[in-house]
């Protein structure tokens, strides 16, 4: 009878870890989604941007995305202690590389794989993270939008994210915000770095290595703590506001970058060069 009680108690603990960690990794998800949704959306934009300013203005423009690109590999670098090898935050070449962050790392280290995953999307936080910054600084009005303390369900999520990206287009939309200069400052310092957003295919494979290990990490997490408190039950708790208020700056930041590739590609900005290839960063 012990050992039946002893089971099913196990059992339980089992469950209640499976099921904390799928309340996490469903937030892991969400910004998965709004990366894959960023990288597609600044691809575009990098793209056509290229071929309206040809080859020449583009590189004279690179400089402060591709600056905040490589920092974001190097930054992760360093965090999950990885042996920068070679940097170069902003060096264009003949052959197209814009900059570079070589590393190495030993492949015994779970820890190191791991962070192959955030050195290969460090682009896209500090690229993001730039964004939101800027935002703060010369549109304190959209930033006012954003309530941290509120507290979400599962349930509430969805329609929260949407409440709040209304609210910031809304006060986006505006011609008092359009009005002053930071807001044009902001948007010229928007497209040059979001336009570097977009991961290349190196940045990609080397995401991929480590992927496959945030879920084992945070299933061994919820293992390791749930005895004490519920990792997922917390995050709802004390951390869902933060979450959606970081998804709606996301998807808000998403909505102005698409919003512009798709002016670009308006007919009355047809009349551009033959494309070509945009440089290229080089590897990591």
């Amino acid at each position: 009878m012990e050992w039946e009680e002893f089971a099913g108690k196990a059992l339980d603990y089992l469950i209640a870890a499976c099921i904390s960690s799928g309340i996490i990794l469903g937030f892991f998800c969400c910004f998965l989604v709004a990366a894959l949704l960023l990288q597609l959306v600044t691809l575009s934009l990098r793209r056509r941007w290229y071929d309206l300013l040809g080859e020449r203005s583009w590189i004279m423009l690179a400089a402060p995305g591709t600056i905040v690109h490589e920092t974001g590999h190097a930054l992760f670098c360093l965090i999950f202690r990885h042996r920068i090898l070679e940097m170069k935050l902003f060096s264009p070449t003949p052959e197209g590389t814009m900059g570079m962050v070589n590393h190495s790392w030993d492949p015994k280290s779970f820890y190191q794989r791991a962070g192959n995953f955030f050195i290969g999307t460090g682009p896209i936080i500090t690229g993001v993270s730039a964004i939101a910054l800027l935002t703060a600084l010369l549109m304190p009005e959209i930033w006012d939008q954003l309530d941290s303390h509120e507290i979400y369900t599962v349930s509430d999520l969805g329609a929260a994210l949407a409440a709040l990206i209304c609210r910031m287009l809304r006060v986006f939309c505006t011609a008092e915000l359009w009005s002053t200069w930071q807001t044009w400052v902001w948007l010229a310092a928007t497209l040059l770095i979001g336009s570097h957003v977009t991961l290349s295919k190196e940045d990609l494979n080397n995401a991929a290595s480590g992927i496959w290990l945030i879920p084992v990490i945070i299933f061994l997490f919820n293992l390791a703590f749930i005895w004490y408190r519920n990792p997922g039950e917390l995050l709802l708790e004390y951390g869902s506001g933060h979450l959606v208020c970081t998804l709606s700056v996301l998807f808000f930041i998403i909505l102005i970058l698409g919003s512009f590739s798709l002016l670009l590609h308006l007919p009355v900005f047809q009349s551009a060069p033959p494309e070509k290839k945009p440089a290229r960063r080089g590897g990591r």
